[in-house]
């Protein structure tokens, strides 16, 4: 391919004439095009225009399939798109939208579209590039000269690619333009849709670990415990959660705590919760385990266990910067976000008796 595209270059160059080329030209946009036409004649010249709309046809198809195949596979995942774009059709109609947008923007001119286009190969190409430097550096600790020279290689071709690409975007910097609008425009969509979608419960399945807590979680289920999330998970803790319960409600029911541990990778929009639950006196210790978001598995759990009652505490921390934790961490203001989910949830279910009394205990 590179052997080809040196090739056509050079005998365009010799071949037509300086002034063709400009823009408004016969041969602008269209090169062996022209020359076909002028040295092959009308005939092949007809040939090869519908040969190239054909090829230009396939890659879009192939474009879209790739497009149809990553988005439905990566985006849902972590929450950065609507539910819907999992559906084939809709998905299909969208691009086929945006496709006919940046058409009609462009006028579906090539000069205008060279410059997104070259940028987007070449970030492309680079990209490869660096992540086979990268595969082959981790394989450097063989300390192998053959393996040495195939780095020393790849980054020689990554150093070429740097500057082909900072080279074409000093001379057509559209291209980088259109790229960082279409960035900065999927991270407010996924931003905005990871928002929207924050008061789904987030979880796929809930696996208890071992079957002592098993036997002990088929117990409790069923208005038979009230619900009490908190924070630190040790016995001092929740023993003066319990103090401060007792001494401000009146409860005779046994205490269910319930404490969520965050798995560390919390870009993910879907969690498997794994649940291990013991018994601390009259009252029950639960400890999830594999969330990506507190409030979240808090309801879930409340949905499944259908406590009597759910005692959720506040904090005193700032809520710009709680919005964010939750947004970006999983974790902010658990009390009031947990009671917008169940919330949502009974709505959404219309289920409108047997709900559990939701508490909210000031820090």
């Amino acid at each position: 391919m590179s052997v080809l595209l040196l090739l056509s270059s050079s005998v365009t160059t010799l071949l037509i004439p300086e002034f063709e080329y400009r823009i408004g030209g016969s041969a602008s946009g269209r090169a062996i095009a022209w020359l076909a036409h002028r040295y092959l004649g009308a005939t092949y010249g007809t040939i090869y225009d519908f040969s190239t709309i054909l090829i230009l046809w396939f890659a879009g198809a192939s474009a879209m399939a790739g497009l149809l195949n990553l988005i439905p596979r990566y985006l849902p995942r972590f929450g950065m798109v609507p539910r819907w774009v999992a559906y084939r059709r809709p998905l299909v109609l969208s691009l086929l939208g945006i496709d006919i947008v940046i058409t009609l923007i462009f006028r579906a001119s090539v000069e205008a579209q060279g410059g997104a286009y070259a940028t987007g190969v070449l970030v492309l190409m680079l990209s490869a590039a660096a992540a086979v430097c990268i595969a082959l550096w981790k394989e450097c600790s063989l300390r192998s000269p053959k393996t040495i020279l195939r780095v020393l290689y790849f980054v020689a071709v990554t150093l070429v690619f740097v500057y082909t690409l900072i080279d074409n975007i000093l001379e057509r910097p559209d291209g980088i333009i259109i790229a960082t609008a279409f960035i900065v425009l999927l991270l407010l969509a996924s931003a905005i849709s990871r928002s929207m979608r924050s008061i789904e419960l987030r979880i796929t399945d809930l696996t208890i670990e071992d079957e002592q807590s098993a036997e002990v979680w088929n117990s409790i289920v069923g208005k038979k415990v009230c619900l009490v999330p908190y924070r630190h998970n040790n016995p001092l803790h929740r023993k003066a959660i319990e103090q401060k319960i007792h001494e401000h409600y009146i409860i005779t029911e046994p205490l269910a705590f319930l404490y969520v541990n965050l798995q560390d990778n919390r870009s993910e929009f879907l969690a498997k919760l794994r649940l291990h639950v013991s018994r601390d006196g009259d009252n029950y210790v639960l400890e999830a385990s594999g969330a990506v978001a507190v409030a979240n598995s808090i309801a879930y759990i409340c949905e499944v266990l259908d406590p009597i009652s759910v005692l959720l505490s506040l904090t005193s921390r700032n809520l710009m910067k709680q919005s964010v934790a939750y947004l970006l961490l999983g974790e902010g203001e658990t009390a009031l976000v947990t009671y917008s989910i169940l919330i949502s949830r009974w709505e959404w279910t219309g289920k409108k008796t047997d709900r559990p009394l939701v508490f909210i205990m000031s820090a």
